[in-house]
């Protein structure tokens, strides 16, 4: 493997090895308060949030200070919901330090099944979202659930999605977090593609395309994703009410790329284990070698013209 391919994976490997520990962090924090609940309830600010409807602190008449809470109507225990929110109010302050100190990190949240979103930063909640929403529906609570994650690991939600509050497109960690043996909630920090781009991509000379597990570009280099016959990735954002967990444009998906040889050539890496194909586009031979990454589930395409 060439150095700069392994030093580009290898920092991001670093770095999001550091978020899992931020996110652990985090989660000794929450328990603290869990322990502590009396305590904390005691002393609570319960003037903190004024709760219009279904949402407290929205933009974009938002305190920046604060997050945005979300409570669905679904949700039936409203003394549970008033109580976590009681609870976890000393958390804001622990999320704005998280973004400030992690420049990949774009929100930092946690939902509970009592029907309980606290997001920071603050977002346009009423324009976002609809009031009947079940938060654990989604792939960003569901993927750490009981069932789907019996061992209670951290997950990587590395197929990546448009964000439900405008953030484009993302990937995922989130940290499931038990109390007496009671899921209380699924934090998680969302890290923009847009930052990927600027953190990691930007600082290599090296034509290159990650690739999730679906076949699906995450990020690329404008010559990379042009010799892919892709269209140039723009910052997708999904503004309207949602009712979807995810969304994914197919465009971007090399399995069903318009070009033949495109096919060919993921399906080789992907499906058959190779790690290097001759790509003919037009009049130009491309070589793409592949190399996989360990914490995410992803594929480095390094694409130069042979």
């Amino acid at each position: 493997m060439p150095m700069e391919i392994q030093t580009f994976i290898s920092l991001i490997e670093y770095d999001f090895e550091l978020l899992e520990q931020e996110i652990e962090k985090i989660e000794t924090t929450i328990l603290d308060l869990f322990s502590n609940k009396e305590d904390v309830l005691k002393n609570a600010d319960r003037l903190k949030y004024k709760i219009e409807g279904t949402f407290a602190n929205a933009a974009p008449n938002a305190d920046p200070k604060k997050s945005t809470l979300y409570i669905p109507t679904t949700g039936l225990d409203k003394e549970a919901v008033e109580e976590m929110i009681y609870l976890t109010n000393p958390l804001d302050d622990v999320f704005k330090k998280v973004l400030k100190d992690n420049d990949v990190i774009t929100q930092v949240y946690f939902n509970s099944a009592i029907q309980l979103n606290r997001l920071y930063p603050p977002y346009d909640a009423r324009t976002m979202l609809d009031p009947d929403l079940d938060v654990t529906s989604f792939n960003f609570y569901y993927k750490a659930d009981e069932k789907n994650n019996p061992n209670r690991d951290l997950v990587w939600v590395d197929e990546i999605y448009i964000d439900p509050v405008g953030k484009g497109w993302v990937l995922s960690l989130l940290n499931p977090i038990y109390f007496e043996d009671q899921l209380k909630m699924v934090l998680a920090f969302d890290i923009s593609i847009n930052s990927i781009l600027e953190n990691y991509l930007a600082k290599t000379s090296r034509q290159l395309v990650i690739i999730d597990q679906t076949g699906t570009v995450v990020a690329g280099k404008p010559k990379a994703i042009e010799a892919l016959s892709l269209p140039p990735l723009k910052n997708h954002t999904y503004l309207q009410t949602i009712t979807l967990d995810s969304f994914r444009p197919e465009e971007y998906n090399l399995f069903k790329s318009k070009s033949r040889e495109v096919r060919k050539m993921i399906s080789h890496l992907m499906l058959a284990g190779g790690t290097n194909y001759d790509l003919e586009e037009g009049l130009e031979i491309y070589e793409v070698k592949s190399y996989d990454m360990k914490r995410l589930n992803w594929l480095i395409l390094d694409v130069a013209i042979k």
